[in-house]
């Protein structure tokens, strides 16, 4: 696996404030053979399809309340949230194709209709939208098999032509999003090649 894992470190000393006293901050990424040990492949087994709320906890209390899930689905990996946007009273009264009725909107979701609150001269709604992470039909980012049954590495190229990686793993019917750990047997960072620049 250490091969698996061949990883680049850059190194950015920061000088804070003029002071003499220098912070190490770090990035890590892949270079392009990295995984080539691991097996690509386009979905996330159906058996995790779900959609995913993180716990509840005083960090996830406003993200939750914005709906916010983790949805895995035959399309891929995405964050569905809550946008809250308007329509005018005007533009109800004057397109038919718009109405309201006993407090919901008809009109802007097909076939469908949505809550609303009606605020001066504005009708508000709530509409989801999907915010990918990995999108099996598009996207530049490549999907990878884990090393235990229900890790997934999702891989991104970079600017800087390295790779970014986000780990995922299910277990007991949960979803996780985490970093890597590096400094375990299986990769050890006092073997990986450093490179330092100063900003």
């Amino acid at each position: 696996m250490k091969r698996a894992l061949n990883i680049v470190l850059f190194f950015a000393c920061l000088n804070a404030f003029a002071q003499e006293k220098k912070e190490e901050v770090y990035s890590v990424y892949f270079t392009e053979y990295s995984l080539k040990n691991l097996k690509t492949v386009s979905a996330v087994s159906s058996s995790y399809y779900k959609k995913y709320q993180p716990e509840a906890s005083e960090e996830n209390k406003m993200r939750n309340a914005a709906g916010e899930y983790m949805v895995v689905d035959a399309s891929g990996i995405y964050l569905l949230k809550n946008k809250l946007l308007f329509i005018t009273r005007e533009q109800v009264r004057e397109d038919r194709k718009y109405q309201v009725r006993n407090g919901y909107l008809f009109g802007v979701v097909e076939n469908d209709s949505v809550p609303t609150a009606l605020e001066g001269e504005n009708y508000y709604f709530l509409i989801p939208s999907k915010n990918y992470l990995y999108n099996m039909n598009a996207g530049p980012s490549t999907l990878f098999e884990g090393l235990s049954q229900g890790e997934y590495l999702l891989v991104t190229p970079e600017e800087n032509e390295y790779y970014s990686v986000i780990y995922f793993r299910f277990t007991n019917g949960k979803m996780e999003v985490k970093e890597l750990i590096f400094n375990t047997d299986v990769c050890n960072v006092e073997t990986v090649e450093e490179k330092e620049t100063i900003k």
